[in-house]
């Protein structure tokens, strides 16, 4: 005899994608968060259906067992099973098979939900609502990182010569004979360098400075589109800006080309080497 077909089994990973995959946040048009919610409560639905047909699927085989026992008693015994046990049985299969029915009538709602849904990321007026808000809280946010960027950037090299004098200082100059009562390695602790990490993984590290260095590329790019800004403005305005960025993308794809060109791959019985 087969297994039982249950809701889990009917269940896609395209089914599953529909019900978990949300694709608008906090700053969306209401409109978004409606639409999901009424994607939610057929999931919700869903949910109900598939633990009540896991509750009717035991109370049915807890049935069938019941039955059983009962006609192997009145074989036994040769008397009659008790009244209705065959339509006790009955009645719980049918109650599973409804279940899963009523489980199998949901998607079909659930795929008419995630389509409304969905179809919001191909509404021009939804997504252009959407834009505007998106472009307000990255300018926001924006100003926020550059300035809190051009702070750190001030106080890293400022805590780095510090750092380092703080530990000259305790380490090497007050501490130095408390040092040299510690045996480190086998020998006695003749600076302190052992706790600062000697330039690895303290406030002087070159590392960090090279990080701060880094960042600085991203945070204070003045490029239009990889800064974020020319993105935020009138949908005309870039329009207009985009063909000689194409151009200047171009330029520097040529020279990145031009450049991994450069560098010549030869082989050799030995094998292959660069320069």
């Amino acid at each position: 005899m087969a297994d039982a077909i249950t809701p889990e089994d009917l269940i896609t990973s395209k089914h599953d994608f529909m019900m978990h995959n949300r694709r608008h946040g906090a700053l969306a048009p209401k409109v978004a968060e409606s639409r999901w919610q009424a994607l939610q409560a057929v999931v919700s639905e869903m949910r109900r259906l598939a633990e009540l047909h896991t509750q009717r699927s035991e109370a049915a085989e807890d049935a069938r067992l019941e039955a059983i026992a009962a006609y192997a008693r009145a074989a036994e015994t040769g008397k009659n099973a008790p009244a209705g046990m065959g339509t006790k049985v009955q009645d719980s299969r049918l109650a599973v098979d409804g279940t899963l029915r009523a489980f199998r009538d949901t998607l079909p709602r659930l795929e008419a939900a995630r389509k409304a849904y969905d179809a919001l990321f191909d509404d021009r007026a939804f997504i252009t609502e959407y834009r505007a808000a998106v472009s307000a809280e990255f300018l926001k946010r924006r100003e926020a990182a550059v300035n809190a960027f051009k702070v750190l950037e001030v106080e890293i090299p400022a805590l780095a010569e510090l750092y380092g004098l703080l530990g000259d200082f305790t380490l090497n100059r007050l501490l130095s004979a408390e040092l040299g009562e510690i045996e480190f390695n086998g020998e006695p602790l003749e600076h302190g360098g052992i706790f600062t990490g000697q330039g690895n993984g303290s406030w002087d590290a070159p590392k960090l400075s090279e990080a701060i260095a880094e960042v600085r590329a991203y945070v204070l790019s003045d490029h239009p589109i990889k800064g974020g800004t020319l993105l935020t403005e009138d949908l005309g305005a870039i329009a207009d800006a985009l063909p000689e960025l194409a151009e200047q993308r171009y330029e520097e794809w040529q020279e990145e080309l031009a450049a991994s060109r450069m560098k010549m791959t030869h082989a050799s019985p030995y094998g292959s080497y660069s320069h």
